[in-house]
């Protein structure tokens, strides 16, 4: 009789364990910043493509009550405020978008990118984070100029991301920072 209460409270405790695992979520935070002030390396507008968004999921404006996965949360609650506002307050930088939203830990499928005529800057493309034993991420995005003769490039960078630190994704005449942190 012991075993089997033994051999019960074990299935049991797995079946949390795993139920517990599945429905994790984690908070992305994301600074995307252009570097005008570089102009090294542009490329013509004609030999890039953007990144197909087709299969990505859009991120929605946060406007339920709660946190559902794939809303954008307010910027108060990004871990990247002071990155933002010493990005902010440099003449060398100008901030592009600045996103934070949850995410479920089994998410496959990239999230869709799009930024219209920020600082005379489009961006769009895709990025896709995944966990494992750590975070990889995925980056593909188009800059181009929305209103003037700057070429255009491309970001695509692949990496892994330890939970909880800060990470610096370079280029040229661009940037982003990002952290990706578990959240209880």
């Amino acid at each position: 009789m012991l075993r089997i209460l033994i051999l019960f409270s074990l299935i049991l405790n797995t079946g949390l364990n795993f139920a517990a695992q599945k429905s994790s979520l984690y908070q992305v935070d994301l600074i995307i910043f252009a570097q005008p002030a570089s102009s090294q390396g542009e490329e013509s507008l004609s030999s890039l493509v953007a990144p197909s968004t087709r299969q990505a999921i859009l991120l929605q404006k946060n406007a339920e009550r709660g946190n559902p996965p794939f809303r954008l949360l307010p910027p108060s609650r990004s871990q990247l405020r002071g990155e933002f506002w010493t990005l902010r307050n440099k003449s060398a930088y100008q901030v592009l978008a600045h996103y934070s939203w949850l995410q479920p830990s089994n998410n496959k499928r990239p999230v869709a990118v799009a930024i219209v005529d920020q600082n005379g800057w489009n961006v769009e493309g895709t990025l896709a984070i995944q966990q494992s034993s750590y975070y990889s991420l995925d980056a593909n995005l188009l800059f181009s100029a929305a209103n003037s003769n700057r070429g255009s490039f491309l970001i695509s960078q692949k990496q892994r991301l330890k939970g909880g630190v800060v990470y610096y994704l370079d280029h040229p005449q661009a940037g982003m920072l990002i952290k990706v942190h578990k959240v209880s």
